[in-house]
Parts: C-alpha cells; sequence; structure tokens
C-alpha cells in the first residue's frame, strides 16, 4: 500500500505543524514534525513518499500532478486554521479521486466531529502523530484507536480521547531523508542544512493559551534521540532545530542527552526551554552539547498578566534567565504575546521595554489567538470575543483575532508592527547583531530573514 504523508498547497507560506498554525513571521519554514514523527512510523509497514508543497513552493495543479503521479491509496495531510478554507477545498478534490484522506491539525484539536459531518472527504482526524492510530485507521482497525476522529464504512461518526497516560513513547527512526533537500528555512540555524527534531512530546505546564500543554506529556528513549542524530550526521546534517517545547524538564534525561551530544562533538543547535529551567547547571550542559541558541517565553511584562495566563514565573525571574543564557555563551530568543483580552498601550510599552532591556539577541512576538483546545478560547467565547464558528486565524500575526479591552484589531495590529520595528531598528542593536554574527553564511542569513520580517512590519 502507498501512503503519501502531505503538507498542502497555498497562497502564501503557511506553517502547519504540531496543532498550531500560522504565516511565517518571516521567512523561516522548519520541517513539520507531525509528518516527520509519522513517516517512521509508515514507512516500516507502507510505501511511503513526503510532498511538503510549502517547502517546494508547488501551487495546486502541480500538487495534483505529483500526487497522481505516486498514486497513493491513502493521504494523511496537514490542515491548519491559517489556511482552513484552501485546505478543505484542496483535499476535497483528492478525494474525489478516490483516495482516503486523513488529516492532522489545529482545526480539527476542537470539535473534531463536527468537522468530520461538515467534510465528507475527511475520513480520520489524528490527535496524536506519536502513537499508531494512523496505522490502526488505514487498517480500518477502530477498536484498536487511541485519540482519532473517525468515520466508519457506514458512515457513522465515532470519537475517541484516551486519557494521556504514556510517560514515554518510542518512534521508530523518522525518515528525514523523504522530505525535501532544500526549500527548509530556519532564522537561528548556522548552517543552511538542518533538521528538526522532536525528542519529547507535549508540556506539563498549563499556560492557558498554549494548545501544547492540552497534548500530555511523554519523552522518547535517550537512545532513540540519538538514533535519529546519528543517522542525521551520516547523511552530512549536524544542525539541529529541537522542538520540545521546553528542553530539560526532565532534567538527569536532558543531562544525559547533553553529554551525548557533547561526545559526538560535531553537533549545532536551538532550543526552547523556559527562564524557571534555565539555572547555570542546565545552560552549561546545553553549551557544551552544541547549543548555541536557546528560546524561551517572557509573554509579557506584567505579573498580573502572567499570573492570570498560568505562566508560572513572573517578570522579575526573566532577566535573570537571559543573564545566565548569555554568561553561559547562548544567543537568546525571548518570546512575546501581544494583544491579549486585558493588553493595552501601557502594558505593551512595559513589555517592549523589557525586551529591550533584556539585550535579547532575537524577539519573537506572536498575536493572541484562540487555539483550539485550549482554556483561553473557551474564555474567549464566553466573553464575546470569538465565537465558536471562528475557524480561520493566524497566530503569526499578519492579521490581529481579537480586540483588547482597550485596542480595537487594528490597533493590536499597528501596534505589534510597531514594536517589532522599535526593538530591530535601533543602530545599538543592529551593530551588537553584526558583531556577533558568525561568518557569511548566517551574515546572509540573519539579512534575508531581518528584510523579511521588516517587510511584514512596516
Amino acid at each position: 500500500m502507498r501512503v503519501l504523508l502531505l503538507n498542502p498547497p497555498g497562497r502564501e507560506t503557511y506553517i502547519r505543524d504540531y496543532f498550531c498554525s500560522k504565516t511565517t513571521k518571516s521567512n523561516y519554514l522548519f520541517h513539520p514534525v507531525d509528518l516527520l514523527g509519522l513517516s517512521g512510523t509508515l514507512a516500516e509497514r507502507y510505501e511511503v513518499d513526503v510532498l511538503d508543497c510549502m517547502a517546494e513552493r508547488l501551487g495546486p495543479a502541480a500538487a495534483r500532478a505529483r500526487i497522481d503521479a505516486f498514486d497513493p491509496s491513502v493521504i494523511v495531510s496537514l490542515v491548519g486554521s491559517v489556511s482552513w478554507d484552501e485546505d478543505r477545498a484542496f483535499l476535497a478534490e483528492v478525494h474525489a479521486s478516490g483516495r482516503r484522506v486523513f488529516a492532522i491539525g489545529d482545526v480539527l484539536h476542537e470539535d473534531a466531529e463536527t468537522r468530520l459531518a461538515e467534510e465528507p472527504w475527511l475520513e480520520l482526524a489524528l490527535d496524536d502523530f506519536t502513537n499508531l492510530d494512523a496505522v490502526y485507521g488505514i487498517e480500518r482497525d477502530y477498536d484498536a484507536l487511541e485519540r482519532a476522529t473517525w468515520r466508519d464504512e457506514n458512515g457513522a461518526i465515532h470519537v475517541r480521547r484516551a486519557a494521556h497516560a504514556a510517560k514515554e513513547f518510542r518512534l521508530p527512526r523518522p525518515r528525514h531523508e523523504l522530505f525535501p533537500a532544500e526549500g527548509y528555512r530556519f532564522s537561528f540555524a548556522r548552517q543552511p542544512r538542518f533538521a528538526t527534531v522532536l525528542s519529547d512530546y507535549g508540556c506539563p505546564y498549563p499556560c492557558t493559551f498554549c494548545v501544547i500543554g492540552t497534548l500530555g506529556f511523554k519523552t522518547r528513549p535517550v537512545a532513540d534521540v540519538l538514533e535519529e542524530l546519528d543517522a542525521l550526521r551520516a547523511d552530512g546534517v549536524s544542525e539541529v532545530f529541537f522542538m520540545d517545547q521546553t528542553f530539560g524538564i526532565r532534567r538527569e534525561r536532558a543531562f544525559e542527552l547533553c553529554d551525548a551530544m557533547a561526545e559526538r562533538g560535531d553537533l549545532s543547535w536551538t532550543g526552547f526551554t523556559r527562564p524557571d529551567t534555565a539555572d547555570e547547571e542546565m545552560l552549561a550542559a546545553m553549551k557544551r552539547g552544541g547549543c548555541h541558541t536557546v528560546i524561551m517565553g517572557v509573554e509579557s511584562a506584567s505579573d498580573e498578566l502572567l499570573t492570570l495566563y498560568k505562566k508560572g514565573y513572573d517578570a522579575s525571574s526573566v532577566a535573570g534567565a537571559f543573564e545566565r543564557a548569555k554568561a553561559a555563551g547562548l544567543r537568546t530568543v525571548g518570546t512575546f504575546i501581544v494583544g491579549l483580552p486585558e493588553d493595552t498601550r501601557e502594558t505593551l510599552e512595559d513589555t517592549l521595554r523589557l525586551a529591550q532591556g533584556l539585550e535579547l539577541d532575537f524577539m519573537s512576538l506572536n498575536v493572541a489567538v484562540p487555539r483550539f483546545g485550549t482554556d483561553f478560547r473557551g474564555q474567549a467565547i464566553e466573553d464575546g470575543l470569538a465565537s465558536r464558528g471562528d475557524l480561520v486565524m493566524d497566530q503569526g500575526g499578519a492579521a490581529a483575532h481579537l480586540p483588547t479591552g482597550a485596542m480595537s484589531r487594528d490597533e493590536v495590529l499597528a501596534f505589534k508592527k510597531q514594536m517589532v520595528r522599535r526593538f530591530y531598528l535601533r543602530p545599538s542593536y543592529l551593530w551588537r547583531r553584526l558583531r556577533t554574527v558568525n561568518g557569511p553564511t548566517e551574515l546572509l542569513g540573519q539579512v534575508r530573514e531581518g528584510l523579511a520580517l521588516l517587510g511584514r512590519n512596516v
């Protein structure tokens, strides 16, 4: 049986990945971890190919031709709220040619049975890409499904959501070689060719606006991660983006992984962590293991907002984490949320001042959106700021989705763009960035990303 893993075409560069979706905020596009995880599982059993129309910049006609050439029986496709209208139209066409269509994405993470009822082309919606549900669906072994919504052969729709009980998961080695060799770009990579790797799944923290905390939390054995890294190294890839939402949650496991990467000596990587996880010992281990850039969530300068959205730390603790990261010799990226319902111009000005004072190497702004399955979405609907029928949204910030109590959607978007310009166009910042660029390849990448970022925020 032939199975195609698909990232469908779109009018813009969409990032559909890990139950989130957005337009790229600058020029980046990393490998979708959903399809990477599924690639190893499915390739053990079927003839598998990957078609990433975002990386290859394929339009609908070219994508259909490639699908016809491979002639799969089953297509497992990414979908996203940012591109839902385009995705559903394209996949309905694909289904009309006689192919079974499964899908995974944020727009299916909540109320998937309604989406199946509305979309006759959709046979199965996956809610976990680290288990065997895709295999069970292909084989129509419905009793074995764990977290999925499906339409049986009689047309009846069923939902199963087993509890998040597992603490560990195994993945057959993801088949990176099936993905395009070119077309992926990452703002913080120090080498043009890189790989995206997931060493754990979900997140144990309860931040109410984040979908990843709704997935449970489980880790891969270190040996499995190293097998994947060694296969990449054998293929000439030593630059990695770890998509773990907080590197170092399980400390001894993180130290074991960092020590093993340090022994290899040729790995170069970027990872996420939290200010309250990033102590001196952890940051030093990450640096020894090859980490050069650490991304930490700040979100807001307002302690009231950090408490309200259950971040688990206050703004005063953030500065120490970034100081420790710099002392360890790591580049720093701070992520922030703009447009929470309680935001005002004053809170956003405070947040910008905090970002500037931290002397970050990079600032990443996300626009608040009511992500599917989150407490934040439920509250936004209850407060009348969103409706259950809102399916198309972009957390990347091409458009603001919510007003705040003090600002309209247009005002939120305009202020977000102003924050980007005021952070990045400071002469002191530009000089500091030039002094720390690691060679011409990184310089070219930084210039390309910077121009794309500013072009989206004029």
